[in-house]
């Protein structure tokens, strides 16, 4: 008994933990943490109830009806736990009908055998031992363990074919735990300390799958945004400028040849990096940007930098396609006076701002419209990147005839 409590408490420690992880975990949205409380909670509530039943085994002290009481619940939660450990994988409606009449069928069953002794018997020393009917337990419970399986081989499809060895591994640990505790004539009990393992597991499984698909997925933005950013349209204006300065000055064409490329470089460099980057090696970027485009407009375009903190990293291409979102739709549409684009950053307690701002002729923020689909890709995969690169976000104020702000905030890691 001492070593079956100890199996017990192990258990109920590592479902602890596994709240305290769940709760910690970011990613995952409040309905998603419920379901994972809701299921750690039955795993731990059915290992109760089966220590309870070995506890009051073989104690005249305690009531009969106690024991049965135990062990009715018992049979009821064993298969809910059993296939609680699916419910945190993926959605299983397509078994859903199946499941609950087979959950249901049980719930009644065992309620029924309660006052039959069907499927416990107890003897006048109290202990109990399985009844005549057991066997019928047992082939639904074999059905909710087929179910389990064919669930796990199901989520198991999504994942590359080298990937899925690690989760069909979980599969078979949790497997063998539960039919060796079935199967064995000297009642070990095994199968709630291997659940509990396995649920853990589970969660590591998924966590590195989260974080792998999220590399992913910022690869892709990198790409999209790389592509939407070297337009057609930019490199021929761009390239017509620096032939127009090479006719009078070769210095200067030279110099604008060298700003253009190195500008190229950046952004298809930016391709390969999937970690964040210096605040100052974006802004580098930037200024390339905003000097070729001084160029192409002259006196219509001032730049102006207040930058009071620099010491942070942002996302790549982060900062580059809002400062041309600022010239294309603040500047070149201005039709009197000088268009002026704005950088600016600022250092908070628990995050970085950066603001472009433009004195364009501004737009309802409530009504937004993009003349161009490359720019809407543009932006879009910035508030992406953001928020996957550590939940930062993309804000725009404005107003008609006074200009545009836009603000990337960028939290602090070591804050919340």
């Amino acid at each position: 008994m001492r070593y079956y409590s100890f199996i017990i408490v192990i258990s109920w420690i590592t479902l602890f933990i596994l709240c305290i992880l769940v709760h910690q975990n970011e990613r995952l949205s409040k309905y998603e943490k419920r379901i994972r409380y809701i299921v750690y909670g039955i795993v731990a509530s059915a290992a109760l109830f089966e220590w309870l039943g070995v506890f009051l085994s073989g104690k005249p002290e305690y009531p009969m009806w106690a024991i049965q009481f135990v062990k009715t619940t018992d049979y009821i939660l064993t298969p809910f736990a059993s296939l609680a450990i699916l419910i945190p994988l993926r959605k299983q409606k397509k078994y859903e009908v199946v499941v609950t009449s087979l959950l249901l069928v049980n719930t009644l069953f065992q309620i029924v055998m309660a006052f039959t002794g069907g499927m416990t018997t107890i003897d006048a020393q109290h202990h109990y031992k399985h009844g005549p009917l057991y066997p019928v337990y047992m082939v639904l419970y074999l059905a909710l363990i087929i179910i389990v399986i064919v669930g796990f081989v199901y989520y198991g499809r999504q994942f590359r074919r080298h990937n899925r060895t690690s989760l069909y591994a979980i599969m078979i640990f949790i497997m063998m735990g539960i039919l060796f505790q079935e199967l064995s004539e000297s009642y070990i009990r095994t199968a709630y300390l291997v659940i509990s393992i396995g649920l853990a597991l589970l969660y590591i499984h998924m966590s590195e799958y989260s974080q792998m698909r999220i590399d992913d997925e910022l690869k892709q933005k990198n790409y999209e945004i790389m592509v939407s950013q070297i337009k057609p349209h930019f490199l021929f204006n761009s390239l017509s400028v620096i032939r127009e300065i090479y006719q009078d000055d070769v210095d200067e064409g030279d110099q604008a040849l060298v700003e253009f490329s190195q500008f190229l470089r950046y952004n298809l460099d930016a391709l390969s990096k999937d970690e964040l980057i210096d605040f100052a090696d974006e802004i580098a970027n930037v200024e390339r940007y905003l000097d070729l485009q001084q160029l192409r407009f002259g006196d219509k375009l001032q730049t102006s930098y207040d930058l009071q903190c620099m010491d942070f990293k942002v996302p790549s291409l982060s900062i580059q396609p809002i400062v041309e979102n600022a010239v294309n739709h603040g500047v070149r549409k201005k039709t009197d006076g000088q268009g002026i684009v704005t950088i600016r950053s600022r250092e908070y307690d628990d995050r970085y701002e950066v603001s472009i701002i433009d004195n364009g002729p501004g737009f309802d923020p409530n009504n937004i419209k993009y003349d161009d689909n490359r720019a809407h890709i543009g932006i879009s995969n910035v508030k992406e990147r953001l928020l996957l690169s550590g939940n930062g976000k993309l804000t725009y104020e404005s107003e008609i005839g006074k200009g545009t702000t836009a603000t990337l905030t960028i939290p602090k890691g070591d804050k919340k």
